[in-house]
């Protein structure tokens, strides 16, 4: 008897043995950084009691990031019943709550829908209605104050015949047509749509008047992304129907805002305060009537990301990206005095105010956190969080610590950017570093980047450091330090991210024999520019980055920011080729010693797959080891998990291989592992490796 109870005790002392040790801390797996759950779009109902956000998942069955609602009673703190999706798969988009908060409007494709159309989600009845039966895709909700009304934008469908000659392949699109955006009001009471502005233009964005009796919106004369940068703003009065037009300076006005009293307007453009082009993301305030608009803050080194007008009109909210962190801000119009609202080493997103209940909600990212949901009540409280997705967090993996980091690069300019240890760092250690440069190149890298790409915590978990420079030509640090590339992109960009390596070597955290680069877009430029100018990178990883720029400039969809980095358009008389030849990287593919993956999306239009195809062949005629992987379907950047997995997997192998001397065993989901249902395997398309 005694000798079973003994033998019962070893057994219970085993198994929590095991479970303690289950429940250790471990490092991040690349696994688990694709089946992160993320938290955006929250929305606070306007009693301030519920909110809606959106939970974003990975389904590895579906090979998609499916998003799901989730709906918190604030009061009680319970979760609230929300409708489910009609299939395996389904995503939701941000919902809109109704005036009166008796439920949201959210924007769906079921299967009996052409096209995206709008829903009515109740709270009471717990029901799902359709309410629209648009034949484009509606978006953009705004309610109207009372709740009578929601407007929406939709594009303009095509005639009868031409949809049928299309459908029937006799009529092929021009490539660059885009159907023009109009603004609709649907009617609650007679479940009617009534388009509301509508012309020869595009609606880029708009506005409804707190009072909802005025719309400020956009009208560009193209649907094309440079199109909006030839826009004016025009205000319409709801009632009468007159037209009036704001603006008339030839750049791009975003996020246009009236005030309370409807007597002015704030926007925020990418110029100076003489209009002129290529400058930081700026606030400007004008009133109606006048021609010439005023700049706020023209001394902050600040990249205004959102702002607001605050309940009365004497002042705006303002977020703000400083570097390495984005924060919220206070612009008193009186005075002109900035105050800072919050303040740590974090970064504020998905913020949004509501002015009746003085109340702000956001999303806040840092080391340890990728981003609950945090409300403030209170503008001097401070922000406090309402979820806990991420609350056992710091119990189930090990994170990296972060840090600032500074040096000098050339002319004595002081650069910043972050320093990420390795999860297993003791002090002293050197460690081998991948430095990874950021998109853009108009942004930074910032506390947290719990961005895919860069899957920071699993390189940190695989022994790795992570170095995150911000180099000249990127944003939050002033318009000087961004409008450095103006004639050049590669004038101190490189040498900065250069410059930081050698500083984090000198400081005895690197090891200069085991350096990596990498970066995705602009990231991915920089990288492609590196390998050509040393040869102390390993190893290296480029994804969708550019290699010659005469060709990337004619086929992106985009030009307008790009121009002043060579002095004009490849093509208009005079053209300054000698520049764009000069800072492009396929000319000196010959010089590389650098083994390099090179990744990109068949569906991109921002960084053709091209520019990739190019490079990657040009270090292959080289003699240099090199591979380039295809993702079919893929637009700019990867989005689904199957891609995001082997994108990390195929970094960490290529880095282990070149750096540690090492073999890697991929990490994969039991989905990836399980034979598939023969059918369903046939709709899947195989990932295309190229060469």
């Amino acid at each position: 008897m005694q000798h079973t109870h003994f033998s019962v005790f070893i057994a219970w002392c085993l198994t929590m043995v095991t479970v303690f040790a289950a429940e250790e801390p471990r490092a991040m797996t690349p696994i688990d950084m694709v089946e992160l759950p993320r938290l955006s779009a929250p929305a606070l109902s306007a009693q301030g009691d519920k909110l809606l956000f959106l939970r974003s998942q990975a389904d590895w069955e579906e090979n998609k990031i499916v998003r799901r609602y989730r709906l918190v009673d604030l009061v009680s703190g319970e979760d609230l019943p929300v409708f489910e999706p009609a299939k395996d798969g389904e995503s939701f988009s941000r919902g809109y709550w109704a005036p009166d908060g008796s439920g949201f409007v959210t924007l769906l494709e079921r299967e009996k829908d052409d096209n995206k159309q709008a829903y009515f989600y109740s709270i009471e009845t717990g029901k799902l209605k359709r309410l629209t039966e648009h034949e484009g895709d509606v978006e953009d909700i705004v309610w109207a104050p009372d709740g009578k009304y929601f407007y929406f934008t939709a594009e303009r469908g095509p005639d009868s015949e031409t949809k049928r000659l299309r459908k029937d392949f006799w009529l092929i699109r021009n490539y660059e047509e885009r159907a023009p955006k109009e603004i609709w009001r649907y009617d609650i009471k007679s479940a009617k749509s009534k388009k509301v502005i509508s012309g020869d233009y595009f609606i880029r964005r708009y506005a409804l008047s707190r009072d909802g009796s005025k719309i400020i919106h956009m009208r560009a004369p193209g649907g094309l992304g440079d199109d909006a940068h030839r826009g004016e703003l025009w205000i319409t009065d709801l009632d009468s129907g007159k037209e009036t037009q704001l603006t008339n300076n030839k750049y791009r006005e975003s996020n246009p805002a009236l005030s309370p009293d409807n007597r002015a307007f704030a926007y925020i453009a990418t110029v100076n305060a003489a209009g002129e082009g290529f400058y930081e993301d700026n606030l400007f305030v004008q009133k109606i009537g006048e021609t010439a608009p005023h700049l706020l803050m023209p001394d902050a080194a600040l990249e205004v990301l959102d702002f607001a007008w605050d309940q009365d009109g004497a002042g705006l909210f303002v977020l703000g990206n400083i570097g390495v962190r984005t924060e919220l801000f206070y612009h008193s119009l009186a005075d002109g005095q900035t105050t800072r609202l919050t303040e740590d080493d974090h970064v504020v997103r998905n913020w949004a105010y509501m002015p009746a209940l003085d109340a702000h909600i956001a999303t806040i990212t840092d080391a340890r956190n990728p981003g609950e949901v945090y409300l403030m009540r209170d503008a001097g409280g401070g922000f406090e969080p309402v979820t806990t997705e991420y609350e056992d967090w710091n119990a189930r993996f090990i994170l990296p610590r972060q840090e600032a980091v500074q040096w000098r690069g050339r002319g004595g300019v002081t650069i910043e950017g972050l320093l990420v240890y390795p999860v297993s760092y003791k002090d002293g250690d050197v460690f081998p570093l991948v430095t990874t440069t950021h998109g853009g190149p108009r942004s930074s890298s910032q506390f947290g980047s719990w961005n895919m790409s860069r899957h920071i915590p699993v390189l940190t978990g695989a022994g790795y450091g992570v170095f995150l420079p911000n180099h000249r030509g990127g944003t939050g640090y002033g318009d000087k330090f961004m409008r450095d590339m103006v004639g050049g992109y590669f004038n101190n960009a490189h040498h900065d991210v250069l410059d930081g390596i050698d500083a984090l070597v000198d400081r005895g955290f690197a090891d200069p024999d085991r350096l990596i680069k990498m970066g995705w877009s602009a990231g991915g430029h920089m990288t492609n520019k590196l390998i050509t100018v040393t040869d102390r990178f390993k190893a290296a990883s480029s994804g969708a980055g550019a290699s010659d720029w005469v060709s990337m400039y004619a086929e992106s969809d985009i030009r307008y920011g790009r121009t002043p980095w060579f002095g004009g358009a490849p093509w208009e008389k005079n053209a300054p080729l000698r520049s764009y030849t000069q800072q492009s990287m396929l000319k000196d593919a010959w010089r590389v010693t650098t083994p390099t993956l090179f990744f990109a999306g068949a569906k991109d239009v921002r960084v053709p797959p091209t520019q990739s195809i190019m490079m990657h062949r040009g270090l292959k005629a080289a003699g240099i080891e090199t591979e380039f992987y295809l993702a079919p379907t893929e637009p700019h950047g990867f989005r689904k998990p199957s891609h995001q997995l082997f994108k990390m997997n195929t970094d960490l192998a290529w880095f282990a291989r070149h750096v540690l001397d090492e073999e890697y065993t991929p990490s994969l989901p039991e989905a990836a592992t399980s034979p598939a249902d023969e059918e369903e395997d046939k709709k899947k398309p195989a990932c295309k490796c190229a060469e």
